[in-house]
């Protein structure tokens, strides 16, 4: 098979070692001895990170839900559609009702999945799954104990503007509205 570009899509690198050179309960690191494709040898570092589940949680009146929160690794306050890790053995959609539930007191009687991309490929293999969540319930929610979040409805073409204008910078956030702003203009 070959690539949109007319490239050959068979595996050009070459693994020579493998081992892992960080681990907390978060991610680990893991440190590759490589054959790169132009035939010299060379090391590539992975993140290795539990998958994502994220929401664009839309109530009757079109409106999304935000969640806002200091990013510690950004050292800034930003705003993201509801998201998190996908434990193990856990299905993506049960993850992502889970988080919606948790971060925002949020359920929905409908889902519809919006699709799957990869966060940073270049250095992990992290991917995220992407839903659109409907008929909306309020109901408590239960935040981790490092979470101080808060609410923000906007309206969907809103969010869709403030992303567009780069006040939203999340990937999950910017991937999931773009989904749900061409799903719901159709």
């Amino acid at each position: 098979m070959t690539d949109p570009a007319g490239g050959d899509a068979a595996n050009p690198w070459r693994l020579l070692a493998s081992e892992v050179v960080h681990r907390n309960p978060w991610f680990r690191v893991r440190h590759d001895r490589v054959r790169r494709p132009d035939g010299r040898a060379g090391d590539w570092y992975v993140v290795e990170t539990a998958d994502n589940a994220g929401v664009v949680a839309l109530d009757a009146q079109g409106r999304v839900c935000l969640v806002g929160e200091w990013v510690y690794p950004l050292a800034a306050y930003a705003w993201a559609v509801p998201s998190g890790a996908v434990h193990p053995g856990e299905a993506p959609l049960a993850a992502a009702q889970r988080e919606l539930r948790e971060e925002t007191g949020l359920t929905a009687a409908r889902w519809e999945p919006l699709g799957r991309c990869h966060l940073s490929q270049g250095l992990t293999p992290q991917a995220s799954y992407v839903f659109l969540a409907t008929a909306l319930r309020e109901g408590p929610a239960s935040p981790e104990p490092t979470e101080r979040l808060a609410l923000a409805w906007l309206p969907l073409e809103e969010a869709w503007a403030r992303a567009c204008r780069g006040e939203l910078t999340d990937a999950v956030t910017l991937v999931g509205l773009a989904w749900a702003h061409a799903r719901l203009r159709r």
